[in-house]
């Protein structure tokens, strides 16, 4: 299966780790979302979707892609880095509405933690420190290795 990981990863580069650790498991190609502009998409079978996550949503360059690019493949899986990752459900409600609204199935969401100095955490302190570590970067290469699983298309063999 043929999968490209696309990312956007800012401040700390957490999430840049987790999109490689994830393309080294599943040979994908891991790409920025400004090298992913360039690209014809639907070449792919299925894509990963990931940021930081930038008050309470995926980077906006990342929501741009997703809602002008016309190559699209049509299955992704979706990913972030957060201070706070329990609450990924949230964080990725934006990509996840703009993504099915534009016919992809979502075949499964990911968010790891992440270094967070944004906002009033730049004076007060940080939260995640230390995150992405080695456990993170091996449960996203664990997550990526099920989405190609899931996405794979069920072959019907007559019998």
């Amino acid at each position: 299966m043929k999968t490209a990981i696309i990312h956007v990863s800012v401040h700390h580069h957490n999430t840049q780790a987790v999109a490689e650790a994830m393309g080294k498991a599943v040979d994908a190609h891991v790409m920025t979302v400004d090298e992913a502009q360039r690209e014809y998409l639907s070449q792919y079978d299925l894509v990963g979707l990931g940021s930081g996550v930038f008050f309470s949503s995926h980077h906006r360059a990342l929501l741009r892609l997703v809602r002008e690019h016309s190559t699209l493949p049509a299955r992704a899986f979706l990913f972030s880095t957060a201070g706070l990752p329990w609450l990924g459900w949230v964080w990725h409600r934006e990509l996840r509405q703009l993504a099915v609204s534009k016919g992809i199935e979502i075949v499964g969401e990911a968010c790891y933690p992440g270094c967070d100095t944004v906002g009033p955490l730049r004076w007060s302190g940080v939260i995640q420190r230390g995150h992405p570590n080695a456990h993170d970067l091996e449960r996203a290469r664990q997550f990526a290795v099920r989405m190609v699983e899931v996405a794979q298309p069920k072959i019907c063999r007559a019998g």
